[in-house]
């Protein structure tokens, strides 16, 4: 990971190279979805701006444009609840067990695999493996001996492999996912409503250091709307589209000063461990399919190691529960962000 000079980490990006970077993004979609990829609008843009990134021609999503992509595709996300969908919450408890089971092994595995077929030390390997709590990983990594480079270099390369790889599994691997029926469309007045009430609800969970604050007030805001019946269908299909694009671009943007020169060499360790966590969560997803009737296409979705924002975009786009996914990825951050600095503490013991 390149490390930028101060004056670079505080400036911000000029805003016509993000509306640059999110037009690339919006070309990458398009063929996407033209090539009928599942997911497309989501993961081709991340594909496309992470390309960007490795000649340098990406810019980071920032400020406004950030925020846009954060309410747009929260607001989109609610759309999806409807009664049916609230009645699946009573699986909720066991469901969030089952995947903290998971994310338990998923770390087991991962570490186990980079200490003992990758030679990685205790530290690297299990910092590297911790599917989440990255702020607190690159800030206690040096006090416990971990080697930075490498825990950055899997910990990002798993964000790019679940993007673009996910998709493809669930629908090939999985069962068959049944079309969405059509429904009404949201008035734009209406849209405009829950947007605006999205903002302020979503600046309201930051300010209370919520993990994805912004998107998640969006999305419990048109959740409300949409399961009370306030509001009677869907929100138009251009401004979802809008939404996936945006995240799909802050998603690759994510890689604007990784060192790309670094994943060579890591590239063996990295996609061992990445592989067996996917086929960790897999086995859990599919626990959740036959204890609860849960779809294994939302419970993978909902256990993969992977971004709240993105991940629940992306289950939208393939037809699942984002609900049941966004519900799973907030509790796996506020376990691990529970949970990192008492096994740092007691276990890696970090020098003073």
């Amino acid at each position: 990971m390149a490390t930028p000079t101060p004056s670079q980490a505080f400036r911000k990006p000029p805003i016509h190279r993000q509306i640059f970077t999110i037009a690339c993004g919006s070309i990458g979609s398009a063929g996407f979805l033209w090539l009928g990829v599942p997911g497309g609008a989501i993961s081709g843009a991340m594909v496309v701006v992470t390309l960007m990134t490795v000649f340098g021609l990406a810019s980071r999503i920032e400020g406004p444009l950030r925020l846009a992509a954060m309410i747009a595709s929260g607001v989109t996300l609610g759309a999806a609840v409807n009664p049916e969908t609230l009645r699946g919450v009573i699986t909720y408890p066991v469901s969030l067990l089952i995947m903290t089971a998971s994310v338990i092994a998923t770390t087991a595995v991962g570490t186990l695999f980079l200490v003992f077929a990758a030679g990685w030390s205790r530290s690297t390997a299990f910092l590297a493996s911790s599917p989440g709590a990255f702020a607190y990983i690159l800030a206690v990594a040096p006090s416990v001996g971990g080697d930075v480079p490498r825990i950055v270099v899997v910990q990002m390369f798993r964000v790019l492999i679940l993007m673009a790889v996910l998709p493809i599994l669930v629908v090939e691997f999985g069962p068959p996912i049944a079309a969405t029926p059509p429904a009404a469309l949201d008035p734009l007045w209406l849209v405009g409503v829950m947007l605006a009430l999205g903002a302020l609800a979503g600046f309201g969970l930051e300010r209370l250091k919520v993990a994805g604050g912004v998107f998640f007030g969006a999305m419990l805001v048109s959740a409300v709307f949409h399961g009370t019946g306030v509001a009677p269908g869907r929100v138009p299909q251009p401004i979802a589209l809008f939404g996936q694009v945006l995240i799909g671009a802050w998603t690759g943007s994510r890689f604007v000063g990784f060192d790309w020169r670094r994943l060579p060499s890591i590239l063996g360790a990295a996609t061992g461990s990445i592989g067996l966590g996917l086929a960790t969560s897999a086995a859990f997803a599919a626990l959740a399919t036959w204890l609860l009737g849960v779809s294994f296409g939302a419970a993978m979705v909902g256990f993969a190691p992977g971004a709240l924002e993105a991940m629940t975009m992306l289950a939208f786009a393939l037809g699942f529960d984002p609900l049941y996914v966004a519900v799973h990825h907030l509790s796996r951050f506020m376990l691990l962000n529970a949970s990192m600095p008492v096994i740092v503490q007691t276990w890696l013991k970090p020098k003073r």
